[in-house]
């Protein structure tokens, strides 16, 4: 197929000079005109020669005549991603620009992304509410300082600027910017040259006279943009996975957006429709819906997040095929005009995309694909016409550093793709890729009436969708398969297929059995006793991990607790899967462990578990045998209060069905026993006994403490400073995993959050196990994550906690990782920013202002990976105490907050203030997570007006999705909180600083930062996105 380029965009009229270019001291013959400075701040330039550029800098503003009604100034760094200084209209003197160059500090990065800078440019620097003047007449100009090439597409930007009549010229630094610079550049004389660094005060002289010149109207440039590309007309579609994420859709209506904005658009040009799907596709515009330009944008607007678990790419193709490639749709296809679909997606589709793609490729439709998060790239490169138009972007960073090479692509492609109808059946071959597993997975199947022959083959399709995720043959993956009603029926062994295809063909041959008794409990023993055996192929005595997966819609009609039991006591782990009536409560506790368990309201549903069931299904570990070789130290807190006394047999056996399966040793696993109650009485240490034999005698000899009540808190902090420690026996500086396990009968008077939290930052892995009274909460908070939190009513109970305990306990080192890295990567993550009035009027309540954040940093979960807090003080300017990068344990940032010194100041800028935070907080430099789809919010505390504007930097936090939170005290205005608040709902006013705790909690809801319900989680999230529909969850 043949490629296009572009014709050239930029054709150069005519450059008139009137007289010689003037001279330096002509000031007073200055008129007007905007300039920008785009400036690198990459590694190009580095550290030691930053200062030279900053000095080139301010000689050139040193000669203008900076003013409101006469040369406007702006400024901006780029490397991996631009980061505005200053606008247009920030300042209106030359000092006061002066003075915020001499503060640039040099940023640092491997990238140097100039085609962003550009288009940051393009989009926010010129424009009339940053300060441009384009529309009265006034030239623009851009000058840029660079030192090495460009590591993107500089394009887009380019043709942006010269479209909007911008003169653009630059100072090349070295050899190595020259090419990119002159493309760039108005014309190639505009662009100046320095040798090194040293040699850039020179170059200030000789740049002068072109800013001069265009400021007098002496250098006049008139430009012709030429957009034609030589295969013109198309018709487009983007078809968009509604389910990818508010802030992902955003930036795909952005990406759309600049598509857009690059090729011309019309009924004789270019045609753009779009689709959002999730299960089912839902047309957002037809080709013929929008005819120009700025009613598409306003079309994107519609485009939002929509709920939906399940991908249908396949019948979103189907539907492009069927609705939209028609005349009456808008389609030109019958007139040969190429027709182009690019599909975006998070996820790998439910169903088949082999079938819709041939059929689009018969018509002749070059289809291109898009992939963020958890999308296949293999079913990328099946959707997708040719491998190089199938794009694995990951995330927002992704789609920014491709997008200039996939809009040139959607520009540029011409032709139609047709493929023969093969007349031989076509064998389609679909590579998968997996890790090293070895593992016996049985299946068992409900065939019962209650799921049906209408929701039998969803079934079949999650089954298909696990076993084409596994490397399947004799020393890897086994699988066999029951299905079971009345009674069981083996439909094939773990040693009848040895390869993956064959497994799927007979799945797909799968028929219900039948029948309107399901007897789960008695299938489940049935699997037991005749699938996990040498003879049906289980390599149990090999030491391979045995996994029952059982699959069903109904309510079990017999009893199931026992032989959940006795499958984990045989060392196999139960994973659960169910639908329709199932029970999901009792399902749970048949799961090894509860989180093993998966429930979906819908049958249809099914299919996707097969994706979110597969880190588990692959790396948990249910062996009860002795783990040998493997170094831990355990260390047990158990309630030692009167309250258990007629009980402590059960705690006792307890701590010895634990540690049975351990391999004990001063070299291997380490164990000690502290009882509790009003304080803690150690047993015995780590270091105390060295084999298993002493320390089961130690624990069969030990006899209550006694004691009247439960101070948990304290005892995890005497577990984390004498127990755990080097002296008593802790490996911990030898890396030695740490675990704690921690029994209480009643719930602790003191609180157990602070002490957790120092034992889960110190690298300890808690487990909570409650009875009878224990607080579900405290044991939850208590513990690593709420996985690893057992409760159960009886003491006779916790017979069944053990095993599931051991599972984790006894996991490999590399395992463990997996598994926590696993649970912290699912974890709540946002970056919050609090900006503080620091101006004299809150000097006296400062310290009540320093408690209030303090008790909100307290409800977050800090760490590099999760919560992340930076604290801002403003009053005449702002002024960073800590940025998001500073602090990643949650004792450093309460520190670093007692700390803190009230800044002072007479005015209270607020709109300085947020547009600081913008361009200089909430940035991938100090920490921000904002192109990885973390949510960005921002706490504003103020105590009166603000003494300039905010209504424009507002804004432009909204447009950026920041969530703002606006807090008053005292003379703060109400309405101007309300203008900088995100949404409606989120600012609250008191009195006076006294007041601040009493609307604390309300905060902490409204933020979605309560860890109490898992249902707390979600919303900030969904709240992000400018044209989202806000559904807030309380």
């Amino acid at each position: 197929m043949r490629r296009h380029r572009l014709l050239p965009l930029c054709a150069l009229l005519g450059i008139l000079f009137a007289g010689l270019l003037p001279r330096l001291d002509a000031q007073d013959a200055q008129d007007s005109a905007d300039l920008v400075l785009l400036i690198d701040g990459s590694e190009n330039v580095g550290p030691e020669n930053f200062p030279f550029v900053r000095d080139l800098v301010m000689r050139i503003i040193q000669h203008l005549d900076v003013g409101r009604d006469t040369v406007r100034v702006a400024l901006a760094l780029y490397s991996a991603n631009p980061e505005i200084k200053f606008y247009l209209n920030n300042y209106e003197s030359r000092s006061s620009v002066l003075e915020a160059v001499k503060s640039l500090t040099y940023s640092g990065g491997d990238e140097s992304n100039l085609g962003a800078g550009l288009e940051e440019v393009a989009e926010n620097l010129l424009s009339q509410s940053a300060g441009g003047r384009a529309e009265e007449g006034v030239p623009q100009m851009l000058v840029v300082i660079s030192a090495g090439p460009s590591t993107d597409d500089t394009g887009l930007g380019d043709r942006a600027l010269k479209r909007a009549g911008v003169i653009t010229s630059a100072v090349a630094i070295g050899d190595s910017a020259t090419a990119d610079l002159e493309a760039i550049a108005t014309d190639k004389s505009f662009v100046l040259s320095a040798p090194h660094f040293r040699a850039l005060a020179s170059v200030g002289d000789q740049l002068l006279p072109y800013i001069l010149g265009v400021a007098q109207r002496t250098i006049i440039v008139q430009t012709e943009v030429t957009e034609a590309l030589t295969a013109g007309k198309r018709d487009v579609i983007f078809l968009i996975d509604n389910t990818m994420g508010a802030n992902v859709i955003g930036a795909v209506r952005g990406f759309i957006k600049r598509f857009v904005d690059s090729v011309p658009i019309g009924p004789d040009e270019v045609q753009v429709g779009a689709v959002q799907f999730s299960n089912v596709p839902q047309l957002a515009m037809d080709l013929n819906t929008y005819r120009t330009k700025d009613e598409i944008v306003s079309g994107l607007t519609h485009i939002t997040q929509k709920q939906g678990q399940i991908v249908n790419a396949g019948a979103a193709l189907d539907f492009v095929r069927l609705n939209m490639l028609r005349p009456e749709k808008g389609s030109r296809i019958e007139q040969g005009i190429p027709q182009i679909i690019m599909l975006m997606t998070g996820r790998k589709s439910s169903d088949s995309v082999v079938k819709p793609v041939r059929e689009l490729q018969k018509m002749g439709v070059l289809t291109l694909a898009g992939g963020f998060k958890a999308a296949d790239e293999g079913e990328l490169k099946q959707i997708a016409f040719a491998e190089t138009t199938a794009y694995m972007l990951k995330d927002i960073r992704g789609l920014r550093s491709k997008s200039n090479e996939m809009i040139n692509t959607l520009s540029t492609l011409a032709g139609m793709m047709v493929t023969e109808v093969p007349t031989e059946p076509v064998v389609e071959i679909t590579t998968v890729q997996t890790q090293k597993v070895i593992r016996d997975i049985v299946f068992l199947v409900d065939g019962s009436n209650y799921i049906g022959s209408n929701n039998f083959p969803y079934v079949r399709d999650f089954i298909i969708n696990v076993v084409n995720q596994l490397d399947i043959r004799p020393d890897r993956v086994r699988i066999g398969l029951l299905q079971f009603a009345e009674s069981p029926r083996i439909e094939f062994y773990l040693n009848s297929f040895s390869n993956r295809q064959d497994v799927v063909d007979r799945i797909s041959q799968l028929r219900l059995t039948g029948g309107s008794v399901l007897n789960t409990g008695a299938a489940m023993d049935y699997a037991l006793k005749n699938m996990f055996l040498p003879s049906a192929g289980s390599r149990k005595r090999q030491r391979v991990q045995q996994v029952l997966v059982l699959i069903t819609g109904g309510p079990a009609q017999d009893e199931l607790k026992t032989v959940a039991d006795n499958l984990a006591l045989g060392g196999i782990l139960t994973f659960t899967v169910s639908s329709g009536q199932a029970d999901d409560n009792l399902l749970k506790s048949v799961a090894f462990v509860p989180d093993l368990a998966y429930h979906e309201t819908r049958f249809s549903e099914l299919p996707a578990i097969a994706e979110v069931i597969m880190p588990k299904l692959i790396t948990v570990v249910g062996d009860t045998e002795t783990v040998e070789g493997a170094e831990r130290d355990v260390a047990f807190l158990i309630d030692g209060t009167d309250n258990v006394r007629a009980d402590f047999n059960y705690i006792r056996d307890f701590i010895i069905k634990i540690i049975e399966p351990l391999d004990i040793g001063i070299d291997k696993v380490r164990i000690s026993v502290v009882q509790h109650s009003e304080r803690p009485t150690p047993s015995f240490y780590l270091n105390t006994y060295q084999t298993k034999d002493e320390v089961i005698r130690a624990v069969n000899g030990m006899t209550l403490a006694g004691g009247r009540s439960l101070n948990t808190g304290s005892a995890l902090r005497f577990m984390k400073d004498t127990i755990l420690s080097e002296r008593h026996g802790s490996r911990a500086a030898q890396a030695v995993p740490q675990f704690l396990i921690v029994l209480a009968g009643g719930r602790s008077r003191d609180s157990v959050k602070e002490s957790a939290g120092a034992l889960k930052t110190g690298g300890v892995v808690p487990f909570g196990v409650g009875v009878k009274d224990a607080d579900p909460k405290q044991i939850e908070a208590i513990s690593h994550n709420p996985s690893f939190a057992f409760n159960v009513k009886e003491f006779s109970e916790l017979s069944t906690i053990p095993q599931k305990l051991n599972n984790y306990v006894s996991l490999p080192k590399e395992e463990l990782t997996l598994v926590l890295q696993q649970v912290q990567s699912n974890a709540v993550k946002r970056d919050i920013v609090f900006l503080l009035d620091g101006s004299d009027n809150t000097r006296d309540g400062f310290p009540e202002i320093k408690r209030f954040v303090k008790s909100i940093v307290e409800s977050l979960s800090i760490s590099e990976n999760q919560d992340r807090v930076s604290v801002v003080q403003f009053a005449d300017n702002p002024e960073v105490n800590f940025d998001l990068y500073s602090h990643k344990a949650k004792n450093e940032m309460i520190n670093a907050i007692d700390n803190l010194r009230h800044k002072g100041g007479r005015h209270l800028n607020i709109g300085k203030a947020l547009q600081y935070v913008r361009h200089s907080v909430f940035t991938s430099s100090t920490g921000s997570r904002r192109l990885e789809g973390v949510p960005q919010i921002l706490i504003l505390l103020s105590t009166k007006p603000s003494t300039d504007n905010v209504r424009s930097s507002a804004f432009a936090l909204k447009e950026h999705d920041i969530v703002s939170v606006g807090v008053g005290v005292g003379e703060a205005k109400l309405s101007e909180l309300e203008m900088i608040a995100f949404k409606s709902g989120f600012t609250y006013k008191v009195t006076d600083f006294s007041q601040l705790p009493s609307i604390q909690a309300q905060l902490v809801s409204t933020l979605n930062i309560n860890k109490d319900t898992e249902e707390t989680m979600t919303g900030i999230s969904d709240l992000v996105g400018k044209n989202s529909t806000f559904e807030y969850l309380k």
